[in-house]
């Protein structure tokens, strides 16, 4: 046994070693550190591109300085306001921390801020993760290299610090509620996603895994009533000034959901005629799938409660965070997968759950799964998007869902990811 120890080569060795919980931290560390250092020099060295930074002020300027409340008349150069009240209160601060947002700079290095803190956040998910499965060294060291493609995305860069999109905001706040809702905390974590709804609502697209999520932990409807009373307070406290001036032209703009998107920017249609992309038949035929893929998925996940717990809902009991984290980013996923289109920005809604959706569950060898990433961040990354380029975009959302399996293979609840990590480990 210890000739065999010996002949381990050194290097295998200290991998071994690092690769215990007590290193994760420093880990997260060390990627946050590289990325203060990466974001700094793309503030500094690369051009700012203007495209709604100026809209949204002007989208502010209008509440907060003309007094508007009718969203109607809210607008800015590139259209009207088609955001909920929480991004209005939000740019208001940001407005105010800009010089009235005139200092592009400043408001780049508060962006990077941003973008640090919900890095922190989604490394720490990874983690807990991670730290509730058995961890051979192997195991823990594919799964930093799923957490370092975090760190390597030019486009997410561009997002935050050279576009200053309000998206990677608003997953901001989503992905903190889904750190809570992996340590149970469910009402807090209601609350900022509710928070997230409120400064764009393509967070509502996690909706659905959530509300399945309340549904098996409380031990009867009582305790999912009052998660979702939480959500919908928030949104009528944030909304309550223009729900009480105009609230038609509150709800029919903040939650547009018969929006008109334009062919010239979508990422993921472009191998279609503009004709087919803008058809009728063709965004009820993604509804369906959507739908579709909606029903199956909780068909499956309910199938496998019954056969773990004896019962479909209402386990009582805490919930795995491998469990809640795979069924919140498998909800939205389905719904970015059958989308009507996909913006450049819209990549920060689901940029950080692919690497996961792909190790949690793996289906693939290291490197396909390596592969697949590369080629979604390489179709976001041509400017503007090809047949080619959209063609290869779809092709990886499919491997993904041909990826992606039913929650058989994990742990529901606390106490059996417990059980089956302590068994693996004897």
């Amino acid at each position: 046994m210890a000739q065999r120890s010996s002949s381990v080569h050194p290097f295998v060795k200290l991998l071994q070693q690092i690769a215990e919980p007590r290193y994760d931290g420093l880990f997260i560390t060390l990627l946050l550190i590289a990325e203060v250092i990466l974001s700094a020099v793309i503030i500094q060295r690369v051009a700012y591109t203007e495209i709604d930074w100026v809209a949204y002020m002007e989208e502010v300027e209008g509440w907060w300085v003309d007094g508007i409340y009718d969203y109607r008349q809210l607008r800015g150069g590139t259209g009207p306001l088609v955001y909920p009240a929480g991004f209005l209160y939000l740019f208001a601060v940001l407005r105010q921390m800009t010089d009235l947002g005139t200092n592009v700079l400043r408001a780049q290095y508060i962006f990077g801020a941003f973008y640090l803190l919900q890095l922190l956040v989604v490394l720490m998910i990874y983690t807990q993760i991670l730290r509730c499965r058995s961890r051979g060294w192997k195991a823990v060291w594919s799964w930093r290299i799923a957490m370092g493609l975090l760190c390597l995305s030019k486009r997410m860069h561009s997002i935050f610090v050279l576009r200053l999109f309000n998206d990677g905001l608003a997953m901001l706040f989503l992905y903190i509620s889904v750190y809570l809702f992996a340590r149970n905390i469910w009402k807090w974590g209601c609350f900022w996603f509710s928070v997230a709804v409120s400064i764009k609502m393509n967070v509502l697209l996690f909706a659905p895994g959530l509300l399945l999520l309340l549904l098996q932990t409380h031990p009867s409807y009582v305790g999912t009533i009052v998660c979702l009373s939480i959500c919908a307070s928030i949104q009528l406290i944030l909304g309550a000034p223009f729900l009480l001036s105009y609230p038609e032209a509150y709800l029919r703009k903040a939650f547009e959901l018969d929006r008109v998107f334009f062919y010239k920017w979508t990422v993921n249609w472009k191998f279609l005629e503009e004709e087919t992309f803008v058809s009728k038949p063709l965004s009820l035929l993604l509804l369906a799938f959507h739908l579709g893929g909606l029903v199956y998925l909780a068909a499956q996940w309910v199938k496998c409660a019954k056969t773990s717990h004896n019962q479909r809902l209402f386990f009582g009991k805490p919930l795995s965070p491998d469990y809640v984290v795979y069924t919140m980013l498998l909800s939205n996923f389905i719904g970015i997968a059958f989308a009507r289109t996909l913006h450049y920005q819209f990549y920060s809604w689901y940029f950080h759950a692919i690497p996961l959706l792909l190790w949690i569950s793996p289906t693939y060898p290291l490197l396909i799964r390596i592969v697949i990433c590369g080629v979604i961040e390489y179709a976001f990354n041509i400017f503007p998007a090809t047949p080619v380029s959209s063609a290869l975009l779809q092709l990886a959302h499919l491997a993904v869902l041909i990826g992606l399996k039913s929650p058989g293979g994990l742990n529901m609840d606390i106490i059996e990811a417990e059980k089956a990590k302590d068994k693996k480990q004897d």
